[in-house]
């Protein structure tokens, strides 16, 4: 008799198993994706010169044209409205935010050690750079586990002529 019942516990142990890794997986998935928008965005913001600079040739980044483009990246990749909130067919449920966005202008001395120790980021940039941070939340598909929550770091720099 008790042979029968193991049969039954064990499906359902192993389904609870199963579907914790199909959860965690949906997880990475989300955050390679989150990960690619803000590269992207970070991308596309440090193309964004600022042209009265570039007349006196000096290659900086305008930091209003670089935001607005990061955002706008950003939001489509992930399928974002203008205000971060997921539209229809987005994969999030939850808004993003960009939590931090720094231009490093051309005024500082290059190579540049650049820290974000609230973030544990450091790199080294060579030229103006973008940096970008994405705060984002993957609530999992059982309510039992707790959301997964990101700050996503991104960085680009000026691409050498």
């Amino acid at each position: 008799m008790y042979k029968l019942l193991i049969v039954p516990l064990m499906l359902v142990i192993w389904l609870m198993l199963y579907s914790n890794g199909i959860d965690q997986e949906l997880a990475m998935k989300t955050y390679y994706k989150g990960k690619q928008a803000v590269n992207r965005g970070a991308h596309a913001a440090a193309l964004q010169l600022d042209a009265a600079a570039l007349a006196d040739g000096v290659f900086q980044i305008d930091p209003v044209k670089a935001r607005a483009q990061a955002e706008r990246y950003i939001y489509r990749n992930l399928k974002l409205d203008e205000q971060g909130k997921p539209v229809a067919d987005s994969f999030i449920r939850k808004p993003v935010e960009i939590v931090y966005f720094d231009v490093l202008d051309a005024s500082l001395s290059y190579p540049h050690v650049y820290e974000l120790k609230q973030y544990d980021f450091s790199t080294v940039f060579y030229r103006p750079a973008v940096v970008i941070v994405l705060h984002f939340s993957y609530p999992r598909i059982f309510s039992i586990n707790n959301p997964v929550e990101w700050n996503i770091v991104g960085s680009a720099q000026l691409v050498p002529l």
